[in-house]
């Protein structure tokens, strides 16, 4: 490899794994701006749901249709125009004062900055096709939980020096800039997707580059049931917590310990599903996802400290083990497409859960709407056995 295409394989993955950090972050935030607007405007858990499940639906709803006008007009416009987006949506979130102006800030936020994730994975899949893709993906997948970690708990920092909404506000400046920055940083690659395509089979052509259906459909269920657990009890832990008698000022830096174990969950999960295989890691973190969501239902405030961390460990550690995969079932130039498809039918779940998970908190009490996600997760179990990917 020259010198001139390594540094532009390093500006790549520098650059897009920025894009998903600031992604991640912002979108992981809401988790953590969610009790104070349910205060400010004295909201029930359904409408806490609620907003939750339209925030990631708008993301679930456009991830296929902006993958494919990536295709049209260019990934990283349309990338970098979704960062710019989604911090946008923010700064109109610090000044919006009514819950159905709430509602469309996020919605603006979210549809604008929903093909970043199948996009990015499509161009690093394509970057590093001839070597160290796995490696490459590995280190896109951590940069976003990262980026979970670092602004929630720079937001945290800032609510708690000027109130949420100042707080919410600098966040959109900052992001605003560093979309520019990372525009301008990364390489402008053209790829011929259309030649790509040429190359392939007509029923490959037909099946969108799928190189393998029951692995793609094993990978999207077990996918869809993981990511709905994830949404609900990240939506209701801020709850829980202060139900517990955590101090509000608390609760970020509560958020902080769970997210950088999910980040450390991706890397390590990652990693492990290597040496050990795909089927005994999805079930070894499903089952401690449900065992350690149920004991935090049942520690004192004291204990949780210890507990956050390893919780977010197995939380996310599945995720990392199944997006990887998503590269090696389609075809180089059908990636964006086929990314685009995985996310949008699992954030789609994703968006649906708090809601209906929202009613039942409203009904059973949340308490047990935490500890029926625990059992929910369980549900991965017997299908793990149909996860059967070929190299």
């Amino acid at each position: 490899m020259n010198p001139i295409e390594k540094s532009s394989r390093t500006r790549s993955l520098f650059s897009f794994c920025a894009f998903h950090f600031f992604d991640d972050g912002f979108t992981d935030s809401i988790y953590l701006l969610l009790p104070f607007i349910a205060a400010e405007l004295s909201l029930s858990f359904s409408q806490v749901g609620l907003i939750k499940g339209i925030f990631s639906g708008s993301t679930s709803l456009f991830q296929f249709p902006l993958s494919l006008l990536g295709e049209k007009i260019g990934e990283l416009t349309v990338i970098a125009l979704g960062t710019f987006g989604l911090a946008g949506g923010f700064l109109i979130l610090s000044r919006a004062h009514a819950f159905p102006a709430i509602l469309l800030s996020l919605i603006f936020a979210k549809i604008a900055g929903a093909g970043q994730h199948g996009l990015s994975s499509s161009i690093l899949s394509r970057v590093f096709e001839a070597s160290g893709r796995r490696a490459a993906m590995g280190t896109y997948n951590f940069s976003g939980d990262l980026g979970k970690v670092s602004i929630p708990f720079l937001l945290a920092l800032l609510i708690n020096l000027w109130g949420w909404r100042q707080a919410t506000l600098i966040l959109a400046i900052l992001g605003i800039a560093g979309g520019g920055v990372l525009y301008g940083l990364a390489p402008k690659r053209k790829e011929d997707a259309l030649f790509l395509r040429s190359k392939e089979s007509p029923s490959e052509e037909r099946r969108w580059g799928l190189k393998d259906r029951n692995s793609f459909s094993a990978l999207l269920t077990i996918g869809i049931i993981d990511m709905a657990v994830r949404n609900v009890f990240l939506t209701f832990l801020p709850f829980l917590l202060l139900q517990k008698g955590i101090p509000s000022n608390k609760v970020g830096f509560a958020l902080t310990l769970i997210f950088a174990g999910g980040a450390a969950g991706k890397f390590i999960c990652g990693v492990l599903a290597e040496r050990m295989g795909i089927i005994p890691m999805v079930v070894g973190t499903e089952i401690l996802t449900a065992v350690g969501i149920l004991i935090l239902t049942l520690l004192p405030p004291s204990g949780i400290w210890v507990l956050l961390p390893f919780v977010g460990i197995v939380l996310n550690g599945t995720s990392s083990v199944l997006y990887a995969t998503v590269a090696e079932i389609f075809n180089p130039a059908s990636r964006a497409r086929g990314y685009g498809l995985y996310y949008a039918i699992t954030l789609g779940a994703g968006a649906v859960s708090p809601m209906a998970f929202g009613l039942l908190t409203d009904s059973m009490g949340l308490s047990f709407t935490i500890a029926m996600t625990s059992l929910l997760v369980l549900l991965t179990i017997p299908l793990s056995r149909y996860l059967s990917l070929k190299p």
